[in-house]
């Protein structure tokens, strides 16, 4: 039998396994189990497919063909969570990252929204703006101990952040070189965390100047502790980032260049993917906190080969 849904408001579309509790005049209260999934469609050319309906859609929950519940077109309202570590940025590469992500804020619909998140050792300031160089320099300056300070954390408290937003589409964009010497979330619990929600991660990632060496225990070998160099480091911290965004469902570019002009180009990328995403949602037939895998297709496509890109699956929650 399908989970009981109770929804004490309507017109709104949910992500997967909210649950929302706002004592204000616009009461809502969620108890759903939705799984949500956003699909790009493209043609062989690369063309993003648009005018799809919900009966064109097919998917399967660990291999058993689910009823879609719930469907939204790609015209759909986009909300943005901008992740910048500027944990080891120069003044040039701040610049950049500010300008690139000031036109590209400009070119989203009055229908989108965004926060934006910026980050160093010495906490975290969130803005509904992108915020000048200045700005970030004076309120890192006296930032709560309590904000975040580190990457993982960072993306762990955007991701609650931006799940308070209504809109059917939720997007991280990330910005970093993938350190991360100091969170409290592991990277083992941001992944899980990620994969019980339906928020793809896009991320930037920087090469690192850093030239500090590392040390790691080779668990596998039991050969003691060895030394990593900066590039072996820089090329784990961007594996581990690039892991992140792939097993949410959005992808990872490098750039080891921060030129404005470039960053630009490749959050229109990102956005061009978004904007033309389907969201497809179903109710699972239970919750057994195991890692369900998904997949999704196109029907009656008259011949036509279409890629469909999308999460792989959903890490499912515990029945209490």
């Amino acid at each position: 039998m399908k989970f009981i849904k109770t929804i004490f408001l309507t017109g709104i579309f949910l992500t997967a396994f909210p649950v929302f509790s706002l004592a204000q005049d616009d009461t809502i209260r969620v108890e759903t189990n939705l799984v949500t999934v956003n699909v790009a469609v493209t043609d062989k050319s690369g063309n993003y497919v648009k005018g799809l309906k919900r009966e064109d859609f097919e998917i399967w929950d660990n291999r058993l063909k689910q009823p879609i519940d719930n469907f939204t077109a790609e015209e759909s309202a986009v909300s943005f969570g901008i992740v910048y570590d500027l944990h080891t940025a120069t003044d040039e590469r701040t610049k950049n990252v500010l300008d690139a992500l000031r036109q590209f804020t400009k070119d989203l619909q009055q229908k989108d929204n965004f926060f934006v998140t910026v980050f160093n050792e010495r906490g975290s300031l969130t803005t509904d703006f992108v915020p000048t160089a200045d700005q970030i320099n004076a309120n890192l300056s006296d930032a709560k101990p309590t904000t975040p300070n580190s990457l993982y954390d960072a993306i762990f408290a955007a991701s609650e952040k931006i799940r308070t937003r209504r809109n059917s589409k939720q997007v991280l964009l990330v910005l970093s070189d993938g350190e991360d010497n100091a969170s409290h979330h592991s990277l083992k619990e941001l992944r899980n965390h990620l994969r019980s929600v339906n928020l793809p991660v896009y991320s930037i990632s920087f090469g690192s100047d850093n030239r500090r060496l590392y040390s790691y225990a080779d668990i596998y070998r039991n050969q003691g502790r060895q030394t990593l160099g900066a590039l072996e480091s820089s090329q784990l911290n961007t594996a581990a980032l690039a892991e992140i965004s792939k097993s949410s469902g959005g992808q990872t570019f490098n750039r080891a260049v921060q030129n404005r002009y470039l960053l630009y180009g490749i959050c229109k990328k990102v956005l061009a993917e978004v904007e033309n995403q389907y969201v497809i949602g179903f109710y699972p037939d239970g919750a057994d906190g195991k890692w369900h895998k998904l997949k999704v297709s196109v029907k009656n496509t008259g011949g036509k080969k279409y890629k469909l890109s999308n999460r792989k699956g959903y890490l499912s929650p515990k029945t209490k």
